[in-house]
């Protein structure tokens, strides 16, 4: 396989992992969701978290670091309320606003 085999697979994976990334944040909605229904449910912020970490790894990969820059900050801020006795209206809402600026970053 030439270079120019490679560097054209690789941009196809950028371009499919692009256009996924409304399917991306639709998931991350739900789980959210259920984190503002339940927000002392760990369970629920686990799964965002999951997916936040998805997000940031791929986004690397695929040179949308700022991307990846975002979402690590979520799931750092995901990780320190975990950490927490109990979770907070402020809490959630920190972490909508949050989410709401990484898909409009996209």
């Amino acid at each position: 396989m030439s270079d120019d085999d490679i560097e054209a697979r690789v941009d196809l994976m950028a371009r499919v992992f692009i256009a996924r990334l409304p399917v991306r944040f639709e998931k991350m909605q739900e789980a959210f969701a259920l984190c503002r229904a339940s927000p002392q449910a760990p369970e629920n912020w686990l799964e965002l978290h999951r997916l936040l970490h998805s997000l940031a790894g791929a986004a690397g990969t695929f040179g949308c670091d700022g991307l990846g820059v975002q979402a690590s900050r979520i799931e750092q801020r995901i990780t320190d309320l975990l950490a927490l006795p109990e979770r907070t209206h402020n809490h959630v809402e920190e972490i909508g606003h949050a989410l709401a600026g990484l898909q409009a970053a996209a």
